[in-house]
């Protein structure tokens, strides 16, 4: 048993589904004014830190809100050598090693000026994440040199991300009674031929900085909104694509809208950007060379991208499994702790 794993079952037990993370805010919140911190709140997230005294500023970034749980991970436990709780890998371990880093007077003494981000929203849609609004309301923080995202890598490093488009393609048709099909269009069966080349899709392999980024266009859901006994006069497919970190926002519309090929109608209902890998950064280098840990490329989103685009260096790195994430049980091995721990604070400390 350690420190960590105890701080770490202390945030598992408090629930903050996404929407519901008032109470683990207003506790970080005492936590931190509790000992003399500078705390600023906005919203469910919270900031602490910033001395503001010409060190660079490296922050500490994690997400407070969690996927609903399930019954095996409702309550928070130690099992053996894993902590089992819902975010256990996603992501309060890595929120638990930011917290540890943050408060050793050590390492808040060192080459680095640190602050703790802890925000709401990660696991819900783009628009309600609310490290954006943050990024707005405290404008110090597009100014940080390097950012360290904890989510869970499985203790390697991870660059950029991808990002993420969701658009609806509908194909149309003409309604009539199932009983006589022929005196309508069938907008279902119609799709037919689209959602065969999907099938068949391979991913695209896309080199950015020397990291290979897969690109892969998937169907998630499809519905019509007719009673069974109707021939659909429309059919809705949503359309995920997954891009690599070369492309804009815009250029991904224009990639989607080219696969869609004009055969239905394309509307776009989410919109993550992806993130640069920023290899040639000298606080991505530093942290590259004094962690002992493989590199690779982050094939998901993360905020990573957000820090990107407001041109914060930003990087993955955290102690979570990545195949537990949002899994019945979910754990991490806490031995993972202290390994994440010690590896950030070899870079905190290297001059």
């Amino acid at each position: 048993m350690t420190a960590l794993g105890d701080l770490l079952l202390d945030l598992l037990a408090m629930p903050c589904v996404t929407g519901e993370e008032g109470p683990i805010a207003a506790w970080l919140e005492e936590r931190y004014a509790g000992r003399g911190e500078r705390v600023r709140r906005s919203a469910n997230s919270v900031v602490v830190g910033g001395a503001g005294d010409g060190r660079p500023v490296v922050l500490l970034v994690g997400h407070t809100d969690v996927v609903p749980p399930t019954p095996a991970d409702m309550e928070a436990r130690r099992e053996g050598d894993r902590l089992v709780g819902r975010g256990a890998s996603d992501m309060k371990a890595g929120l638990a090693v930011c917290m540890d880093c943050f408060e050793d007077p050590l390492l808040r003494d060192g080459a680095y000026d640190l602050v703790l981000v802890a925000y709401a929203g990660e696991e819900g849609s783009h628009e309600g994440n609310e490290l954006g609004p943050l990024l707005t309301a405290m404008p110090d923080l597009t100014r940080a040199d390097l950012a360290l995202v904890m989510e869970p890598t499985d203790l390697t490093v991870q660059l950029g991300c991808m990002g993420a488009l969701h658009g609806e393609v509908t194909f149309a048709g003409r309604a009539a009674h199932s009983a006589r099909p022929w005196q309508g269009v069938n907008a279902l069966t119609a799709a037919g031929e689209f959602l065969s080349e999907l099938h068949h899709r391979e991913p695209e392999d896309v080199v950015v900085d020397d990291l290979l980024y897969r690109e892969v266009f998937t169907a998630t859901s499809g519905w019509t909104t007719n009673a069974r006994n109707v021939v659909p006069d429309a059919f809705t497919i949503n359309l995920n694509y997954r891009f690599a970190p070369d492309k804009t926002l815009l250029e991904a519309e224009q990639r989607l809208a080219d696969v869609v090929g004009g055969r239905a109608s394309l509307r776009f209902v989410d919109r993550a950007p992806a993130g640069r890998p920023r290899r040639d950064d000298a606080l991505v280098q530093r942290f590259l060379g004094s962690v002992d840990a493989p590199i690779e490329p982050k094939q998901a989103w993360t905020d990573v991208a957000r820090l990107s685009e407001v041109g914060v260096p930003a990087l993955n790195y955290g102690p979570g499994l990545t195949a537990q994430a949002h899994q019945a049980g979910e754990y991490v091995p806490e031995a993972n702790l202290a390994t994440a721990r010690d590896a950030v604070a070899a870079f905190l400390t290297e001059r």
